[in-house]
């Protein structure tokens, strides 16, 4: 998990563990990563039909550990009252019931801090950072450690190990770069040294930086632009349908309009008379209706005098065959 040797190479030794009952599972509390002088509890959980556990730690073939179970008899605990380096290791467990001995467990890193000086975290170019960008977090000592290693309290899945560069004669350091930041690391940063032959032993944590992501992730911004194009096109659609029915409206009262003129042109007694009493009932129209009245009054005029013409020139046109070519307007 943390980029270190899970070299076991005492597990051959313990080949013959291997069996069908439930695998166990292991785990420590408060934690992976114990201070020093600190308390420490493993726990090895198991089958119901479990007699006794058994605890190994890498390097020893003898079981490092043994211990009954507890009252609830799927698991046992076994307790280290004060870490020291010679606890620091990795860790796996099995038990014995009556069909056997169980296969063995997932191995368990185990980890000392406090055995050297701390070294120093430093992050480029802020602790404060938007979604999907990228930061580089510096940890850096006097001590010649040959790895570093970053961690998120509480969180033992997200953590690097790099080689230590020598940037001068007194300063060693190694630079995490963690791109495309997400809203998983937010939270506490600490790294610390150690060397090649003792991985387990680590040195005193450096100070903590916070890491503050802020801002939404990709795929939700992508998702904020899908559903403003879709709104968007939902509105156009709504403008397009009002204004193709509102050109609807416009052509229905243009025909509406040919036809009252046409109404007027074929009967104007009738038309008038039909106008006069929509006008009584609607007083707002009396000036429009005087109008269209003085204009039906022209017409009337402007057909009679037509008429009279039109009998006067039969006349003349009857008296003399030749006449002159004339045209006359009114």
């Amino acid at each position: 998990t943390w980029g270190l040797s899970r070299r076991t190479y005492w597990d051959s030794a313990f080949d013959f563990l291997s069996g069908t009952l439930q695998k166990p599972t292991i785990w420590a509390e408060p934690g992976l990563v114990i201070a020093q002088h600190m308390p420490v509890i493993i726990w090895c959980q198991g089958s119901w039909e479990a007699q006794e556990y058994y605890m190994h730690k890498e390097g020893s073939i003898d079981p490092w550990d043994r211990q009954f179970p507890l009252e609830q008899k799927n698991k046992a605990k076994f307790h280290i009252k004060h870490m020291t380096k010679d606890f620091a290791g990795i860790y796996k467990c099995y038990y014995k019931s009556p069909a056997g001995l169980s296969e063995q467990s997932e191995p368990l890193m185990l980890a000392l801090t406090g055995a050297y000086v701390q070294p120093s975290l430093s992050v480029w170019p802020s602790s404060a950072v938007t979604s999907g960008e990228s930061i580089t977090m510096q940890c850096s000592s006097s001590l010649r450690f040959d790895r570093f290693i970053l961690i998120q309290d509480r969180n033992y899945n997200l953590s690097w190990t790099l080689d230590s560069q020598q940037h001068s004669k007194m300063s060693f350091q190694a630079h995490f770069v963690l791109g495309s930041v997400t809203a998983n690391h937010n939270g506490t940063f600490r790294c610390y040294g150690y060397l090649k032959n003792d991985p387990q032993v680590w040195s005193t944590s450096s100070n903590p930086i916070d890491i503050l992501v802020s801002g939404l992730e990709r795929y939700q911004k992508v998702l904020i632009g899908v559903l403003v194009t879709l709104f968007l096109l939902f509105f156009l659609l709504l403008l397009l349908i009002f204004l193709r029915y509102q050109c609807k409206g416009k052509k229905k009262n243009s025909v509406q309009g040919e036809t009252n003129l046409q109404h007027l042109a074929g009967d104007p007694q009738s038309t008038l008379r039909d106008r006069l009493l929509q006008k009584r009932s609607n007083p707002d129209t009396d000036n429009k209706e005087e109008n269209l009245c003085e204009n039906n009054r022209f017409f009337e005029k402007g057909d009679a005098l037509d008429l009279s013409l039109t009998r006067l020139m039969g006349k003349v046109w009857g008296q003399h065959s030749e006449g002159p070519n004339f045209t006359m307007e009114v």
